[in-house]
Protein backbone atom coordinates (compact mmCIF):
# COMPACT_ATOMS: atom_id res chain seq x y z
CA UNK A 1 0.00 0.00 0.00
CA UNK A 2 1.54 3.17 -1.29
CA UNK A 3 1.72 6.24 1.77
CA UNK A 4 1.68 10.09 0.85
CA UNK A 5 2.50 12.72 3.82
CA UNK A 6 1.68 15.63 3.61
CA UNK A 7 4.05 18.20 5.13
CA UNK A 8 2.34 21.60 5.45
CA UNK A 9 2.40 25.22 6.20
CA UNK A 10 6.05 25.25 6.03
CA UNK A 11 6.99 29.11 5.71
CA UNK A 12 9.80 28.59 3.80
CA UNK A 13 11.12 25.80 1.33
CA UNK A 14 14.32 25.97 -0.05
CA UNK A 15 15.09 23.47 -2.74
CA UNK A 16 18.14 23.74 -5.12
CA UNK A 17 17.73 24.01 -8.60
CA UNK A 18 20.29 23.77 -11.83
CA UNK A 19 20.04 27.23 -13.56
CA UNK A 20 20.40 27.51 -17.88
CA UNK A 21 23.93 28.28 -17.31
CA UNK A 22 24.53 24.93 -15.70
CA UNK A 23 25.39 26.61 -12.17
CA UNK A 24 23.22 25.64 -9.01
CA UNK A 25 20.77 28.33 -7.66
CA UNK A 26 18.29 28.37 -4.39
CA UNK A 27 14.87 28.05 -5.17
CA UNK A 28 12.72 29.48 -2.01
CA UNK A 29 8.66 28.80 -2.17
CA UNK A 30 6.37 30.38 0.69
CA UNK A 31 3.41 28.62 2.74
CA UNK A 32 4.22 25.91 1.14
CA UNK A 33 3.22 21.80 1.42
CA UNK A 34 5.63 18.78 0.67
CA UNK A 35 4.06 15.67 -0.35
CA UNK A 36 6.00 12.63 0.73
CA UNK A 37 5.36 9.56 -1.36
CA UNK A 38 7.22 6.42 0.15
CA UNK A 39 9.89 8.03 0.88
CA UNK A 40 10.31 10.25 -1.93
CA UNK A 41 9.06 13.69 -2.96
CA UNK A 42 5.90 13.83 -4.84
CA UNK A 43 5.44 17.56 -5.27
CA UNK A 44 5.58 20.82 -3.79
CA UNK A 45 2.07 22.65 -3.89
CA UNK A 46 0.44 25.61 -1.58
CA UNK A 47 -0.33 25.01 1.44
CA UNK A 48 -3.73 26.75 1.56
CA UNK A 49 -6.61 24.74 0.67
CA UNK A 50 -5.26 21.56 1.55
CA UNK A 51 -7.48 19.14 3.14
CA UNK A 52 -5.91 16.49 5.81
CA UNK A 53 -8.40 13.58 4.50
CA UNK A 54 -6.68 13.92 0.87
CA UNK A 55 -3.49 12.37 2.62
CA UNK A 56 -2.33 9.04 4.55
CA UNK A 57 -0.81 11.88 6.71
CA UNK A 58 -0.53 15.05 7.31
CA UNK A 59 2.35 16.94 9.38
CA UNK A 60 1.64 20.43 10.35
CA UNK A 61 5.15 22.17 10.17
CA UNK A 62 4.12 25.52 11.93
CA UNK A 63 4.98 27.93 9.71
CA UNK A 64 9.10 26.48 9.74
CA UNK A 65 11.65 26.76 7.34
CA UNK A 66 12.52 23.79 5.66
CA UNK A 67 15.81 22.94 3.60
CA UNK A 68 17.28 19.83 2.19
CA UNK A 69 19.45 17.53 4.63
CA UNK A 70 23.39 18.35 5.15
CA UNK A 71 25.73 15.99 3.19
CA UNK A 72 28.80 15.14 4.69
CA UNK A 73 31.16 13.77 1.66
CA UNK A 74 34.20 13.55 3.35
CA UNK A 75 34.81 11.76 6.96
CA UNK A 76 36.85 9.40 9.03
CA UNK A 77 34.03 9.00 11.68
CA UNK A 78 35.02 5.14 11.85
CA UNK A 79 38.13 5.26 14.34
CA UNK A 80 39.42 4.52 17.98
CA UNK A 81 40.88 6.71 20.96
CA UNK A 82 40.87 10.79 20.76
CA UNK A 83 43.92 13.32 20.18
CA UNK A 84 43.36 16.33 22.70
CA UNK A 85 47.41 15.40 24.43
CA UNK A 86 47.88 16.92 19.94
CA UNK A 87 45.84 19.72 20.81
CA UNK A 88 47.51 20.79 23.57
CA UNK A 89 50.97 20.34 22.11
CA UNK A 90 49.74 22.70 18.93
CA UNK A 91 48.31 25.22 21.00
CA UNK A 92 51.19 25.27 22.54
CA UNK A 93 53.60 25.67 19.11
CA UNK A 94 53.97 22.65 17.64
CA UNK A 95 52.71 22.01 14.27
CA UNK A 96 50.57 19.47 12.65
CA UNK A 97 53.55 18.13 10.88
CA UNK A 98 55.97 17.69 13.70
CA UNK A 99 53.84 15.96 15.88
CA UNK A 100 53.19 13.57 12.10
CA UNK A 101 56.74 13.22 12.33
CA UNK A 102 57.58 12.28 15.64
CA UNK A 103 54.79 9.16 15.28
CA UNK A 104 52.05 11.26 16.43
CA UNK A 105 48.85 12.27 14.23
CA UNK A 106 47.40 9.90 12.02
CA UNK A 107 49.57 6.52 13.41
CA UNK A 108 48.62 7.70 16.78
CA UNK A 109 44.27 6.99 15.26
CA UNK A 110 45.84 3.98 13.42
CA UNK A 111 47.46 1.99 16.45
CA UNK A 112 44.24 2.70 18.58
CA UNK A 113 41.93 1.34 15.99
CA UNK A 114 44.13 -1.73 15.49
CA UNK A 115 43.51 -2.39 18.94
CA UNK A 116 39.73 -1.93 18.65
CA UNK A 117 37.45 -4.77 17.72
CA UNK A 118 34.85 -4.40 15.45
CA UNK A 119 31.80 -4.26 17.76
CA UNK A 120 33.32 -1.45 19.58
CA UNK A 121 34.04 0.22 16.20
CA UNK A 122 30.36 -0.07 15.42
CA UNK A 123 29.00 1.35 18.90
CA UNK A 124 31.24 4.30 18.43
CA UNK A 125 30.93 5.10 15.11
CA UNK A 126 26.84 4.70 15.21
CA UNK A 127 26.52 6.94 18.27
CA UNK A 128 28.52 9.67 16.14
CA UNK A 129 26.58 9.46 13.18
CA UNK A 130 23.25 9.46 15.11
CA UNK A 131 24.71 12.80 16.29
CA UNK A 132 25.15 13.91 13.32
CA UNK A 133 21.71 12.94 12.03
CA UNK A 134 20.44 14.87 14.68
CA UNK A 135 22.49 17.91 13.78
CA UNK A 136 21.10 17.68 10.33
CA UNK A 137 23.25 15.29 8.06
CA UNK A 138 21.37 13.02 5.84
CA UNK A 139 24.05 11.72 3.61
CA UNK A 140 27.30 10.47 4.58
CA UNK A 141 31.09 9.95 3.37
CA UNK A 142 33.10 7.21 5.60
CA UNK A 143 36.60 6.83 4.42
CA UNK A 144 38.56 3.81 5.95
CA UNK A 145 42.40 4.90 6.27
CA UNK A 146 43.51 4.37 10.36
CA UNK A 147 44.32 0.63 9.75
CA UNK A 148 47.40 0.72 6.76
CA UNK A 149 47.64 -2.62 6.95
CA UNK A 150 45.05 -5.52 5.48
CA UNK A 151 42.66 -6.92 8.54
CA UNK A 152 41.42 -3.12 10.15
CA UNK A 153 41.01 -1.52 6.63
CA UNK A 154 38.77 -4.07 5.89
CA UNK A 155 37.52 -4.23 9.53
CA UNK A 156 36.59 -0.59 9.15
CA UNK A 157 34.76 -0.86 5.57
CA UNK A 158 32.87 -3.65 6.80
CA UNK A 159 31.70 -1.28 9.85
CA UNK A 160 30.73 0.93 7.44
CA UNK A 161 28.68 -1.36 5.68
CA UNK A 162 27.00 -2.08 8.75
CA UNK A 163 26.40 1.45 9.31
CA UNK A 164 24.69 1.96 6.56
CA UNK A 165 22.13 -1.59 6.83
CA UNK A 166 21.11 -0.30 10.36
CA UNK A 167 20.49 3.39 9.90
CA UNK A 168 19.24 3.05 6.62
CA UNK A 169 21.09 6.17 4.94
CA UNK A 170 22.92 7.11 2.29
CA UNK A 171 26.72 5.88 2.92
CA UNK A 172 29.30 5.80 0.47
CA UNK A 173 32.38 3.93 1.41
CA UNK A 174 36.09 4.60 0.39
CA UNK A 175 39.01 3.03 0.96
CA UNK A 176 41.65 5.35 1.67
CA UNK A 177 44.84 2.58 2.27
CA UNK A 178 46.86 5.23 0.90
CA UNK A 179 46.66 7.61 4.06
CA UNK A 180 50.16 7.21 5.34
CA UNK A 181 53.14 5.14 5.89
CA UNK A 182 52.99 2.95 9.09
CA UNK A 183 55.41 2.57 11.42
CA UNK A 184 58.53 0.33 9.75
CA UNK A 185 58.37 1.01 6.50
CA UNK A 186 59.56 2.88 3.54
CA UNK A 187 56.57 5.30 1.16
CA UNK A 188 57.35 3.01 -1.24
CA UNK A 189 57.52 -0.65 0.62
CA UNK A 190 54.03 0.51 1.98
CA UNK A 191 52.74 2.40 -1.57
CA UNK A 192 53.61 -1.45 -3.36
CA UNK A 193 51.65 -3.60 -0.70
CA UNK A 194 48.17 -1.02 -1.25
CA UNK A 195 48.77 -1.58 -5.02
CA UNK A 196 48.88 -5.42 -4.61
CA UNK A 197 45.77 -5.96 -2.72
CA UNK A 198 44.13 -3.36 -3.63
CA UNK A 199 41.40 -5.61 -6.00
CA UNK A 200 40.50 -7.23 -2.39
CA UNK A 201 38.57 -3.72 -1.27
CA UNK A 202 36.34 -3.90 -4.62
CA UNK A 203 33.48 -5.36 -2.96
CA UNK A 204 34.08 -3.89 0.40
CA UNK A 205 34.53 0.51 -1.16
CA UNK A 206 32.62 2.47 -3.70
CA UNK A 207 35.78 4.33 -4.00
CA UNK A 208 39.38 5.21 -3.28
CA UNK A 209 41.02 7.83 -1.95
CA UNK A 210 45.00 8.91 -0.68
CA UNK A 211 46.53 11.65 1.01
CA UNK A 212 49.27 13.22 -1.32
CA UNK A 213 51.48 15.78 0.90
CA UNK A 214 55.41 16.03 2.16
CA UNK A 215 54.53 13.83 4.73
CA UNK A 216 52.26 11.13 2.86
CA UNK A 217 52.45 9.97 -0.60
CA UNK A 218 53.64 11.58 -3.45
CA UNK A 219 51.79 13.02 -7.12
CA UNK A 220 53.29 9.86 -9.00
CA UNK A 221 51.77 7.52 -6.60
CA UNK A 222 47.83 9.31 -7.22
CA UNK A 223 48.57 8.55 -11.02
CA UNK A 224 49.77 4.71 -10.31
CA UNK A 225 46.66 3.97 -7.60
CA UNK A 226 44.20 6.12 -10.01
CA UNK A 227 44.94 4.28 -12.81
CA UNK A 228 44.97 0.88 -10.99
CA UNK A 229 41.88 1.60 -9.71
CA UNK A 230 40.27 2.22 -12.90
CA UNK A 231 41.42 -0.83 -14.19
CA UNK A 232 40.09 -3.17 -11.05
CA UNK A 233 36.85 -1.27 -11.68
CA UNK A 234 36.43 1.03 -8.44
CA UNK A 235 33.72 3.83 -9.65
CA UNK A 236 35.10 6.77 -7.47
CA UNK A 237 38.38 8.44 -7.60
CA UNK A 238 38.83 10.84 -4.57
CA UNK A 239 42.04 12.51 -3.50
CA UNK A 240 43.57 14.50 -0.18
CA UNK A 241 45.42 17.18 -1.92
CA UNK A 242 47.14 20.33 -1.80
CA UNK A 243 46.64 20.64 2.24
CA UNK A 244 49.98 21.20 4.23
CA UNK A 245 52.02 22.00 0.70
CA UNK A 246 51.65 22.39 -2.73
CA UNK A 247 52.63 18.80 -4.38
CA UNK A 248 50.44 19.30 -7.72
CA UNK A 249 48.68 16.51 -6.97
CA UNK A 250 45.26 17.72 -7.25
CA UNK A 251 45.49 18.87 -11.21
CA UNK A 252 46.94 15.49 -11.79
CA UNK A 253 43.70 14.44 -10.17
CA UNK A 254 41.47 16.04 -12.33
CA UNK A 255 43.22 15.23 -15.36
CA UNK A 256 42.90 11.33 -14.34
CA UNK A 257 39.19 11.99 -13.41
CA UNK A 258 38.94 12.45 -9.78
CA UNK A 259 35.15 12.96 -8.50
CA UNK A 260 36.61 15.40 -6.06
CA UNK A 261 39.92 16.78 -4.70
CA UNK A 262 39.31 17.87 -1.24
CA UNK A 263 41.38 20.32 1.28
CA UNK A 264 43.16 22.58 -1.37
CA UNK A 265 45.07 25.34 1.25
CA UNK A 266 47.46 25.33 -1.47
CA UNK A 267 45.97 24.63 -4.59
CA UNK A 268 46.73 27.06 -7.46
CA UNK A 269 45.23 28.51 -10.08
CA UNK A 270 46.18 25.97 -12.37
CA UNK A 271 44.47 23.46 -10.32
CA UNK A 272 41.46 25.09 -10.27
CA UNK A 273 41.44 25.48 -13.79
CA UNK A 274 42.15 21.71 -13.93
CA UNK A 275 39.12 21.08 -12.13
CA UNK A 276 37.18 23.11 -14.11
CA UNK A 277 37.87 21.49 -17.45
CA UNK A 278 37.58 17.52 -15.60
CA UNK A 279 34.28 18.59 -13.66
CA UNK A 280 35.93 17.33 -10.69
CA UNK A 281 34.18 18.93 -7.43
CA UNK A 282 36.37 20.83 -4.63
CA UNK A 283 35.40 19.89 -1.29
CA UNK A 284 36.37 22.24 1.26
CA UNK A 285 36.70 21.59 5.27
CA UNK A 286 36.76 24.68 7.04
CA UNK A 287 36.49 22.95 10.40
CA UNK A 288 40.30 21.97 9.88
CA UNK A 289 41.55 25.53 9.34
CA UNK A 290 39.61 26.75 12.39
CA UNK A 291 40.90 23.88 14.61
CA UNK A 292 44.68 23.79 13.28
CA UNK A 293 44.76 26.77 12.97
CA UNK A 294 47.42 26.37 10.66
CA UNK A 295 46.23 25.73 7.24
CA UNK A 296 45.95 29.33 5.01
CA UNK A 297 42.67 30.09 3.46
CA UNK A 298 41.89 28.04 -0.15
CA UNK A 299 41.22 30.54 -3.63
CA UNK A 300 37.55 30.06 -2.82
CA UNK A 301 36.78 32.97 -4.59
CA UNK A 302 38.74 32.16 -7.79
CA UNK A 303 37.33 28.74 -7.57
CA UNK A 304 33.68 30.19 -7.97
CA UNK A 305 34.64 32.48 -10.51
CA UNK A 306 36.19 29.49 -12.52
CA UNK A 307 32.35 27.44 -11.93
CA UNK A 308 33.92 24.52 -10.05
CA UNK A 309 31.30 23.14 -8.07
CA UNK A 310 32.34 23.66 -4.09
CA UNK A 311 31.23 21.35 -1.37
CA UNK A 312 31.40 21.83 2.12
CA UNK A 313 32.35 18.61 4.66
CA UNK A 314 32.89 18.13 8.18
CA UNK A 315 36.30 16.16 7.56
CA UNK A 316 35.26 14.30 11.18
CA UNK A 317 38.52 13.26 12.66
CA UNK A 318 39.77 12.85 15.94
CA UNK A 319 42.96 15.07 15.00
CA UNK A 320 42.24 17.68 13.07
CA UNK A 321 38.42 18.15 12.88
CA UNK A 322 36.51 16.76 15.68
CA UNK A 323 32.99 17.92 15.01
CA UNK A 324 29.89 16.07 14.33
CA UNK A 325 27.94 19.38 13.22
CA UNK A 326 27.82 21.08 9.72
CA UNK A 327 25.84 23.78 11.05
CA UNK A 328 29.37 24.86 12.57
CA UNK A 329 30.85 23.92 8.98
CA UNK A 330 27.78 26.22 7.62
CA UNK A 331 29.11 28.81 9.73
CA UNK A 332 32.50 28.79 9.42
CA UNK A 333 32.41 28.51 5.71
CA UNK A 334 30.67 31.94 5.42
CA UNK A 335 32.99 34.03 7.73
CA UNK A 336 36.52 32.00 6.98
CA UNK A 337 35.47 32.01 3.44
CA UNK A 338 33.54 34.95 3.10
CA UNK A 339 31.21 33.66 0.75
CA UNK A 340 27.26 33.64 1.05
CA UNK A 341 24.57 31.75 2.63
CA UNK A 342 23.26 30.99 -0.48
CA UNK A 343 26.60 29.61 -1.51
CA UNK A 344 27.35 27.94 1.34
CA UNK A 345 23.88 26.11 1.57
CA UNK A 346 24.34 25.17 -1.47
CA UNK A 347 27.61 23.66 -1.42
CA UNK A 348 26.63 21.60 1.85
CA UNK A 349 24.16 20.29 -0.05
CA UNK A 350 23.61 19.71 -3.78
CA UNK A 351 27.18 20.54 -4.18
CA UNK A 352 28.02 17.39 -1.40
CA UNK A 353 25.81 15.34 -2.77
CA UNK A 354 27.85 15.41 -6.47
CA UNK A 355 31.00 15.06 -4.91
CA UNK A 356 29.49 11.49 -4.00
CA UNK A 357 27.74 11.49 -7.27
CA UNK A 358 24.67 11.46 -5.48
CA UNK A 359 23.03 14.67 -6.31
CA UNK A 360 19.98 13.13 -8.90
CA UNK A 361 19.24 11.29 -5.70
CA UNK A 362 19.82 14.14 -2.68
CA UNK A 363 20.74 17.13 -2.19
CA UNK A 364 18.45 19.38 -3.64
CA UNK A 365 14.47 18.25 -2.62
CA UNK A 366 13.48 17.87 -6.09
CA UNK A 367 10.14 16.12 -6.93
CA UNK A 368 11.62 12.24 -7.47
CA UNK A 369 14.49 12.71 -4.95
CA UNK A 370 14.27 10.96 -1.48
CA UNK A 371 12.58 13.18 0.92
CA UNK A 372 15.80 13.91 3.23
CA UNK A 373 15.31 17.52 5.10
CA UNK A 374 15.51 19.53 7.90
CA UNK A 375 12.79 21.89 9.57
CA UNK A 376 14.68 24.68 11.24
CA UNK A 377 13.74 26.35 14.38
CA UNK A 378 14.13 29.59 12.28
CA UNK A 379 11.63 31.68 9.84
CA UNK A 380 14.45 32.39 8.03
CA UNK A 381 17.37 30.21 6.80
CA UNK A 382 20.16 32.98 7.19
CA UNK A 383 19.77 32.54 11.20
CA UNK A 384 22.37 29.41 10.37
CA UNK A 385 25.41 31.74 9.67
CA UNK A 386 24.33 34.66 11.80
CA UNK A 387 24.00 33.21 15.09
CA UNK A 388 26.68 30.64 15.62
CA UNK A 389 26.61 28.09 18.39
CA UNK A 390 23.20 27.16 18.84
CA UNK A 391 21.41 24.47 16.65
CA UNK A 392 18.66 25.85 14.70
CA UNK A 393 17.60 21.74 13.63
CA UNK A 394 14.33 21.76 15.05
CA UNK A 395 13.65 17.34 13.48
CA UNK A 396 15.89 15.72 10.94
CA UNK A 397 13.73 13.93 8.17
CA UNK A 398 15.25 10.84 6.24
CA UNK A 399 13.06 9.18 3.77
CA UNK A 400 10.52 11.33 4.92
CA UNK A 401 10.89 9.91 8.42
CA UNK A 402 11.76 12.02 11.50
CA UNK A 403 15.15 10.72 13.02
CA UNK A 404 15.18 10.62 17.09
CA UNK A 405 17.14 12.60 18.70
CA UNK A 406 20.40 11.67 19.95
CA UNK A 407 22.51 11.65 22.87
CA UNK A 408 25.85 12.99 23.04
CA UNK A 409 28.32 10.77 21.93
CA UNK A 410 31.12 12.38 24.30
CA UNK A 411 28.75 11.01 27.77
CA UNK A 412 28.01 7.22 26.07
Amino acid sequence: MTETVCFKNIGQLIQTDVSADGQPRLKFSNHSALLVKNGRIESVVPSSGLKSSDYSKTVDLKGKTVIPGFVDCHTHLIYAGERKEEMEQRLDGSSYEDIFKNGGGILNTVHATRKADAQSLFVTARTRMRRMMALGTTAFEIKSGYGLDLSTEKKMLRVGRRLKDALQIPVTLTYLGAHAVPQGATRSQYFNFVMEHLPEFRDLADGVDIFCDRVAFKAQDLKRLFLHAKLVGFSQLRAHVEELSHQGACAEAARLGAHSCDHLEHASPNDIRAMKHAGTVAVLMPGVTFFLGEEKIPLVHSMIDAGVTLALATDCNPGSSPTYNMQTVLNLACHLYRITPEQALIAATYGSAKALIGHTEYGSLKPGQRADFLALKTSDYRDLFYYFGENFVESTYIAGRPVRTAKNPATE
